[in-house]
């Protein structure tokens, strides 16, 4: 009889496979078969080839060693089932499938593990109750907290954008905002909410590179109940957003098809929700921000033109920390007079060796770099004294000798391979940003501009801790 209900329970949950995956001791994928309908035979062919003899954890970097099914089968030698498995895999693609995982036993050995898959990705475009604050989602509150007195500078660049951005305020006209990642472009978009007639209405930013694109367009535009399987009907953040501002930030992140239905709600003043054929009318003024300079999006073609020019009808460009090197000890002293307030302690400064390593270091976190360091330094330093180059992050010294002429390469060192030393320079990097960033995995991924489970991946690849 128990039987007889498993093969019930495997009919019902497997009626059809699309793939089946199969990995030696290590994880490497010895044999790999998709014949997923979602695609193309060429693309399964093209897929299939590709992962041989590649780790389970290269060709779907979102997952680890604790959450992969066919790794915990063959550390573990138990058969796993996995319903609802979400992963993205190394194309970024958004997968949903049900698992079901054996390992390969020969003579009492675990030799390796069996996975055959279904792809229940179209089922599963459903959202779970969407709490628009939620941190996961990245929206980050109905409410700006800057003003144009908040941006600090001494450059006279940033003072002259500082005074475009307070005449424009109280425009109707959307705004793009270009920079790179920490360089304070929401400060600028924040305060331009809070100079406009809008201020006592909502304020609402979203992460377009923080949340899959089968979620954004029922997020930003709503959706109606039976739009999909477990849709309900909730506003979108444009509806939520009305008489106010939305922020979209990195919005060369939004998917093209996305960005088209975006240039539609700017030029109508109007959204459809997800499963509705009527149109809502919505009074929202779009600020939205990318980090990379205006024509190096027209170039990427990561940003439809059309969309470009519509929301760069005034554009800001945000110049890097090491472009304005007056700001870097004025913005030092800000930071750590906000720090002493902050932690009721009296540091006086930097010293001189800090000084002059802040000015010949290239900051690639920028003002948010800078003012994570200082507040490690602030944290650990005795009150009445000077934080010293001891107290900061060590890749900040190493960073000294950072440039090309200057390495220092063992030409003795036969055995070195070039991928090795490569390894190590990766592994380098990644580690020096995520000390900047305080193992903040999305902020380090946008400074090395990679995807976060990518990054995931590598921090996993290298014992990165």
């Amino acid at each position: 009889m128990e039987n007889i209900n498993n093969l019930k329970w495997l009919k019902e949950k497997f009626n059809f496979i699309d793939s089946f995956t199969v990995v030696d001791i290590t994880g490497k994928i010895i044999a790999k078969k998709r014949f997923n309908p979602r695609f193309t035979d060429q693309e399964n062919e093209k897929d299939n080839l590709w992962a041989l003899n590649k780790h389970i954890l290269e060709v779907i970097p979102s997952l680890n060693l604790k959450d992969s099914t066919l790794l915990k089968a063959l550390e573990t030698g138990k058969i796993y089932y996995e319903e609802n498995q979400e992963m993205w895999n190394h194309n970024g693609k958004h997968i949903v499938c049900n698992n079901l995982t054996f390992p390969i036993i020969s003579r009492g050995k675990i030799i390796g593990a069996i996975e055959i898959s279904k792809d229940i990705t179209h089922l599963e475009m459903k959202l779970k109750e969407v709490n628009y604050k939620n941190e996961n989602l990245k929206v980050e509150g109905k409410l700006a907290k800057y003003n144009f007195d908040d941006i600090i500078t001494k450059n006279s660049k940033v003072n002259k954008i500082k005074e475009l951005a307070s005449k424009i305020a109280n425009s109707t006209s959307s705004v793009l905002v270009c920079g790179e990642t920490g360089t304070g472009k929401e400060l600028f978009v924040q305060s331009i909410h809070n100079g406009s007639y809008r201020c006592s209405k909502p304020f609402i930013a979203i992460n377009c590179a923080a949340i899959p694109e089968n979620l954004l367009e029922g997020i930003l535009f709503g959706m109606r109940k039976g739009a999909f399987t477990g849709a309900e009907n909730k506003k979108g953040l444009f509806e939520e957003a009305d008489g106010g501002t939305i922020y979209l930030d990195e919005i060369n992140s939004m998917p093209l098809y996305l960005q088209a239905k975006l240039l539609r709600v700017i030029q109508e003043k109007m959204v459809m929700p997800l499963g509705s054929d009527k149109l809502i009318n919505v009074d929202v003024r779009i600020l939205a921000s990318a980090n990379k300079s205006p024509k190096q999006l027209l170039e990427s073609n990561e940003l439809r033109a059309d969309l470009f020019y519509r929301l760069s009808t005034i554009t800001l460009n945000i110049p890097a920390l090491i472009d304005r090197k007056e700001d870097i000890l004025y913005l030092t002293e800000f930071f750590i007079s906000k720090y002493n307030k902050k932690f009721s302690k009296h540091i006086l400064g930097i010293d001189e060796e800090v000084k002059k390593l802040f000015l010949n270091y290239n900051w690639p976190g920028n003002i948010r770099e800078l003012e994570h360091i200082i507040e490690a330094g602030v944290n650990i330093t005795e009150s009445e004294k000077l934080i010293t180059i001891e107290v900061l992050p060590a890749y900040l010294e190493n960073n000294k000798s950072m440039k090309i002429e200057e390495v220092n390469i063992n030409r003795n060192e036969e055995t070195t391979s070039l991928k090795d030393r490569l390894n190590s320079y990766e592994k380098e990097i990644i580690t020096e940003v995520m000390i900047s960033t305080k193992w903040n995995v999305t902020e380090a991924a946008k400074i090395l501009q990679i995807p976060r489970t990518t990054l995931n991946y590598k921090l996993n690849k290298y014992s990165i801790k």
